[in-house]
C-alpha cells in the first residue's frame, strides 16, 4: 500500500525520484529502491519523515499543495505540521506513526554555520546579546544579527579577536573549559595555554568557507553603506602630496621603488595643476609601491582623491587573480570614490604573468608612465620610463586600447538607485532588504508613496515608474524565480511609525502595511515568487538585487546610488551569502500566508 500510494502522489504533484533525493540529500538509488517498493521505510521513522517533508516541500515550491490536500482529504486550514502528519498517515493507510527520534539539543558539533556556532556558544557561556554587546562594546542589535547568520564579523579583526578573548576568559574564570572543548567537538588534553585556546577558538568560530564568503560580503556592503554624500576629503594638501621640485622634474627613467613614487607624485600632481580629463592606469605589479610607505600611500591617495574632485575621469583595469581575498584588495581602496562617477574600473581574465610585470600609467595629451620588469626585481632594480613626446603617448595609448579589448566591466555605478539596469537574462534573482520591496508593493500604494520619495524626485509620472518596475519584476519571473527577502516588523515597531519602505522618509502606516502584505500573499500564489522572512534586517539602508551574472547594491537613502558588481568571484560569493540565508529562514507557504495574514 505504501509504495503504490508514493507512487501515486509522487505523480501527482510531478515529482521525480531525483526531485525527492535532492530534497533530502541523499543518492538517488535510495528513493528508487523505495518507489519499487524494494524497501519500505518504518512508520513514522527518520526515512519516512524525511520523504513527507520532500514531498510536502516539491508540492510547496510548485504551487501543487491544494492537489495534494484533494488526493489525501485534508483541510485547508490546515498548518503545515498538520498537513505532514496528514501525509504520513495517508502513505500508510491510517496506521498510528511511531514517535519520531529527535536529536539530543547537546549534540552541538553538527552546527556548520557560523550563526549556529555563535547562538550555541553565547548559550553555553549564558550570555545575554545586551550582556555580550557591552563587554565587546558594540550594539546589542549587531549580536543579534550575528546569532541569525544575517552577519559575520570581518575576519581578523580586532572584533574577531577581543570575541575570542571574552569567551575564553568567561570559560576559564567559571572552571568550564571541558564544555567549550565538547562544544567544539576537541580534545582539549592537547591545549596546554590561553594562546592555544584562543588560538583553537577562532579557527572554530571563524575560519570557515561560509565564513569567508559572508564576511567579505558584509564588510563589501557595510562599506556603500556608510559612504556620505561629499567625496571624501584628502588626508593631505595638494602642496603637501607633492613637492615643486618634483612637478618640474624632467627625467626620463626612473629607478626602483623610491623612482616609481617619484614618478607617480610628479605625474598625478602635474595632471592636476594642467587640469587634465583623463587618467588610464593599469599595473599587474606587487602593490607594496604602494602600501609599504604609510606616508606616500597617503599622498597617492590625497592626489587621487583630488583627481576625482577637479572632475578627472579615471579608467582602471585590475590585474587580480581568482579568489576574494585578491579582488578585495583590489576595489576596496577605490570604493569611497565609485560615487563620483568619475571612476571606471575594469578586469581581466586569467592568470598572471609570473616572469615579467607591467605598469602603465598614460594621460592623453601629457605624459606616461611605462615599465616592464622582471617580477621581484620591481623595488630594487626595476625601470619606469617617464614619457612627454606625443608619439610615444600614442603608442602607450594603443597599448591600453588593447588591454581594455579584453577587459570585462568589474564595477558600473548609477547615482541613483537604478535597478532597471539590472540583468535579468536566465537566471534566478534574489533580493535582499531591510524591509518589504518596491517590487512587492501594489500600483496604488506605490503612487501614493512616490509623492513623498527623495528618490523619485526628478521623474514627472510615479506610473511610468512603476510600469519600469513592474516590467523589471515580470522579466525576472519569466527568466527564473524571484525571491524576496526581508523583515516583518513587529507591531511595536509598526504602530510606533519606525518602519519605511524602500527609499523613502516617511513611514508606513499599519494601513499601508496591510496593503503592502496582501499583495505579498497574492504573489505567492505564482510559484516562481517566494518570500523570505528575516528576524531583522541584514543591513540597514541598503538594498542588494543578487543574480548569477551581476550584483547591485543600491543605498535607500541620500546620496542615492546603486553599484553594479560584475565579476563573476563576487557575484558567487553574493549568491553564496543568499543562498544561506534563504536556507535557513524558508518557510512553507502555508505557514508564512498565515504569518503574512497577521498584518492584515
Amino acid at each position: 500500500m505504501f509504495t503504490e500510494r508514493l507512487n501515486k502522489i509522487m505523480k501527482i504533484i510531478g515529482a521525480k525520484p531525483t526531485d525527492i533525493a535532492g530534497i533530502i540529500g541523499c543518492d538517488r538509488s535510495a528513493v528508487d529502491r523505495i518507489c519499487k517498493g524494494s524497501r519500505v521505510p518504518q512508520n513514522g521513522g527518520k526515512s519516512a519523515s524525511r520523504i513527507v517533508l520532500a514531498i510536502y516541500s516539491f508540492a510547496d515550491e510548485h504551487g501543487k499543495t491544494e492537489d495534494i490536500l484533494n488526493e489525501i482529504g485534508c483541510f485547508a486550514s490546515f498548518s503545515a505540521e498538520q498537513i505532514k502528519d496528514e501525509i504520513m498517515r495517508w502513505l500508510y493507510d491510517g496506521e498510528e506513526p511511531i514517535k519520531a527520534h529527535k536529536e539530543s539539543p547537546t549534540a552541538l558539533h553538527t552546527h556548520d554555520k557560523f550563526g549556529q556556532r555563535f547562538s550555541a556558544i553565547l548559550d553555553l557561556a549564558e550570555f545575554s546579546n545586551v550582556r555580550f554587546g557591552k563587554l565587546l562594546s558594540i550594539d546589542p542589535s549587531y549580536i543579534s544579527r550575528f546569532r541569525n547568520g544575517l552577519r559575520t564579523p570581518i575576519s581578523n579583526s580586532k572584533l574577531t579577536e577581543k570575541i575570542c578573548r571574552v569567551l575564553y576568559n568567561r570559560f576559564k574564570d567559571q572552571k568550564r573549559l571541558s564544555k567549550l572543548a565538547g562544544l567544539m567537538n576537541i580534545s582539549h588534553e592537547n591545549l596546554h595555554n590561553d594562546t592555544d585556546w584562543e588560538k583553537e577558538l577562532y579557527s572554530w568560530l571563524f575560519l570557515s568557507e561560509d565564513n569567508t564568503v559572508s564576511s567579505f560580503v558584509v564588510g563589501m556592503v557595510d562599506q556603500i553603506g556608510s559612504f556620505s554624500a561629499d567625496i571624501i576629503k584628502p588626508p593631505m594638501s595638494f602642496e603637501t602630496a607633492t613637492e615643486k621640485t618634483a612637478l618640474s622634474d624632467n627625467q626620463p627613467l626612473y629607478h626602483g621603488m623610491a623612482g616609481l613614487q617619484t614618478a607617480v607624485l610628479r605625474f598625478l600632481g602635474n595632471v592636476i595643476e594642467r587640469k587634465e580629463k583623463d587618467l588610464y592606469l593599469y599595473s599587474d605589479q606587487n602593490i607594496d609601491w604602494i602600501t609599504a610607505d604609510k606616508s606616500f600611500q597617503q599622498k597617492w591617495m590625497s592626489l587621487m582623491i583630488q583627481c576625482v574632485t577637479n572632475g578627472v575621469k579615471i579608467h582602471i583595469i585590475h590585474n587580480i587573480e581568482r579568489n576574494l581575498v585578491e579582488i578585495g584588495e583590489a576595489i576596496r581602496s577605490w570604493l569611497p570614490l565609485y560615487p563620483s562617477g568619475q571612476i571606471e574600473s575594469f578586469y581581466l581574465d586569467g592568470q598572471k604573468n609570473t616572469i615579467f610585470s607591467t605598469t602603465l600609467f598614460l594621460c592623453p595629451g601629457y605624459a606616461c608612465i611605462y615599465g616592464n620588469n622582471v617580477v621581484g626585481t620591481e623595488n630594487k632594480s626595476g625601470n619606469y620610463l617617464y614619457e612627454t613626446e606625443p608619439e610615444k603617448i600614442n603608442l602607450c595609448r594603443q597599448f591600453f586600447d588593447t588591454l581594455l579589448s579584453k577587459a570585462h566591466r568589474l564595477i558600473r555605478v548609477c547615482k541613483t538607485a537604478d535597478f532597471f539596469q539590472f540583468e535579468t537574462v536566465s537566471s534566478d534573482i534574489t533580493v535582499l532588504s531591510s524591509c518589504p520591496t518596491v517590487f512587492s508593493m501594489p500600483e496604488n500604494l506605490f503612487s501614493e508613496c512616490f509623492n513623498h520619495s527623495e528618490l523619485l524626485t526628478e521623474a514627472n509620472d510615479s506610473k511610468d515608474i512603476y510600469k519600469q518596475m513592474k516590467c523589471f519584476f515580470e522579466n525576472a519571473l519569466l527568466s527564473g524565480h524571484f525571491h524576496e527577502c526581508a523583515p516583518l516588523p513587529s507591531d511595536e515597531d509598526l504602530f510606533d511609525e519606525k518602519i519605511y519602505p524602500e527609499f523613502l522618509s516617511t513611514p508606513y502606516s499599519p494601513q499601508e502595511f496591510a496593503e503592502h502584505t496582501k499583495n505579498i500573499i497574492n504573489l505567492l500564489d505564482n510559484t516562481k515568487y517566494r518570500f523570505y522572512p528575516l528576524p531583522e534586517p541584514g543591513f540597514l539602508d541598503v538594498q542588494l538585487i543578487i543574480s548569477e551574472k551581476s550584483v547591485a547594491v543600491s543605498r535607500l537613502k541620500a546620496p542615492f546610488f546603486t553599484i553594479f558588481l560584475e565579476h563573476p568571484f563576487l557575484c558567487r560569493a553574493f549568491a553564496e551569502y543568499a543562498d544561506s540565508v534563504k536556507k535557513q529562514y524558508t518557510l512553507d507557504k502555508v505557514t508564512l500566508k498565515r504569518k503574512l495574514e497577521g498584518y492584515c
